[in-house]
Protein backbone atom coordinates (compact mmCIF):
# COMPACT_ATOMS: atom_id res chain seq x y z
CA UNK A 1 0.00 0.00 0.00
CA UNK A 2 2.82 2.41 0.14
CA UNK A 3 4.37 1.69 -2.64
CA UNK A 4 1.24 3.49 -4.55
CA UNK A 5 0.98 6.08 -2.52
CA UNK A 6 4.92 7.01 -2.73
CA UNK A 7 4.41 6.63 -6.44
CA UNK A 8 1.94 9.20 -6.66
CA UNK A 9 3.43 11.77 -4.49
CA UNK A 10 6.17 11.04 -6.74
CA UNK A 11 3.93 12.12 -9.48
CA UNK A 12 2.11 14.96 -8.31
CA UNK A 13 5.68 16.85 -7.22
CA UNK A 14 7.17 16.54 -10.62
CA UNK A 15 4.25 16.90 -12.19
CA UNK A 16 4.08 20.63 -9.92
CA UNK A 17 7.79 21.34 -11.16
CA UNK A 18 7.17 20.91 -14.80
CA UNK A 19 4.00 23.25 -14.99
CA UNK A 20 5.63 25.49 -12.96
CA UNK A 21 8.79 25.10 -14.96
CA UNK A 22 6.51 25.67 -18.18
CA UNK A 23 4.41 28.64 -16.91
CA UNK A 24 4.35 31.81 -18.72
CA UNK A 25 7.01 34.18 -18.56
CA UNK A 26 4.97 36.84 -16.65
CA UNK A 27 5.84 36.29 -13.33
CA UNK A 28 9.39 35.90 -11.17
CA UNK A 29 12.25 33.80 -11.59
CA UNK A 30 13.93 33.04 -15.03
CA UNK A 31 11.20 33.64 -16.81
CA UNK A 32 10.36 37.33 -15.48
CA UNK A 33 14.36 38.17 -17.76
CA UNK A 34 13.04 36.37 -20.53
CA UNK A 35 10.26 38.68 -20.60
CA UNK A 36 12.39 41.88 -19.80
CA UNK A 37 14.68 40.80 -22.65
CA UNK A 38 11.30 40.17 -24.75
CA UNK A 39 10.07 43.82 -23.90
CA UNK A 40 13.48 45.41 -24.33
CA UNK A 41 13.31 43.80 -28.09
CA UNK A 42 9.92 45.20 -28.90
CA UNK A 43 10.63 48.55 -27.58
CA UNK A 44 13.84 48.99 -29.73
CA UNK A 45 11.23 47.77 -32.27
CA UNK A 46 8.78 50.23 -31.92
CA UNK A 47 11.17 53.10 -31.89
CA UNK A 48 13.38 51.96 -34.94
CA UNK A 49 10.08 51.93 -37.02
CA UNK A 50 8.96 55.11 -35.84
CA UNK A 51 12.70 56.64 -36.33
CA UNK A 52 11.94 55.57 -40.00
CA UNK A 53 8.82 57.26 -40.41
CA UNK A 54 9.36 60.14 -38.23
CA UNK A 55 11.56 63.51 -37.97
CA UNK A 56 13.00 63.11 -34.73
CA UNK A 57 15.57 60.68 -34.08
CA UNK A 58 14.34 58.92 -30.74
CA UNK A 59 16.31 56.55 -28.35
CA UNK A 60 15.16 53.91 -26.97
CA UNK A 61 15.23 54.24 -23.33
CA UNK A 62 13.54 51.35 -20.98
CA UNK A 63 9.87 50.00 -21.19
CA UNK A 64 8.00 51.02 -18.08
CA UNK A 65 5.18 48.96 -18.58
CA UNK A 66 3.43 47.04 -21.18
CA UNK A 67 -0.45 45.97 -21.32
CA UNK A 68 -1.09 42.61 -23.15
CA UNK A 69 -4.00 43.14 -25.43
CA UNK A 70 -5.47 40.28 -27.72
CA UNK A 71 -4.24 38.61 -30.86
CA UNK A 72 -0.44 38.60 -29.60
CA UNK A 73 -0.55 42.43 -29.38
CA UNK A 74 1.15 44.33 -26.45
CA UNK A 75 0.58 48.37 -25.67
CA UNK A 76 3.88 49.43 -24.15
CA UNK A 77 4.88 52.51 -22.06
CA UNK A 78 8.38 53.66 -23.52
CA UNK A 79 10.93 55.99 -22.39
CA UNK A 80 13.00 57.27 -25.26
CA UNK A 81 15.17 60.25 -25.61
CA UNK A 82 14.84 62.71 -28.33
CA UNK A 83 18.14 64.81 -28.47
CA UNK A 84 19.07 65.08 -24.47
CA UNK A 85 15.57 65.26 -23.12
CA UNK A 86 13.40 62.05 -22.39
CA UNK A 87 10.01 61.68 -22.95
CA UNK A 88 7.18 58.77 -22.45
CA UNK A 89 5.71 57.60 -25.56
CA UNK A 90 2.67 54.60 -25.75
CA UNK A 91 3.43 51.96 -28.56
CA UNK A 92 1.08 49.38 -30.02
CA UNK A 93 3.03 46.43 -31.22
CA UNK A 94 1.60 42.92 -33.08
CA UNK A 95 4.33 40.35 -32.72
CA UNK A 96 3.73 36.70 -33.90
CA UNK A 97 6.69 34.83 -33.54
CA UNK A 98 6.02 31.73 -34.96
CA UNK A 99 5.59 33.37 -38.02
CA UNK A 100 8.19 35.67 -37.52
CA UNK A 101 5.82 39.01 -37.80
CA UNK A 102 5.82 41.77 -36.26
CA UNK A 103 3.99 45.39 -37.10
CA UNK A 104 4.08 48.64 -35.07
CA UNK A 105 0.73 49.73 -35.02
CA UNK A 106 1.02 53.16 -33.46
CA UNK A 107 3.13 55.48 -31.75
CA UNK A 108 2.55 58.62 -29.82
CA UNK A 109 3.71 60.60 -26.79
CA UNK A 110 2.17 59.42 -23.42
Amino acid sequence: MAQPLSLLVTITFFGAILVSGVSGTYGGGAGSIEKTYYLKELGEYAVACHNLVSKHQLTFQKVIQCDDLPGLTHKLTIQAADGSVSHTYEAVVCYKPLIKFKKLISFKLA
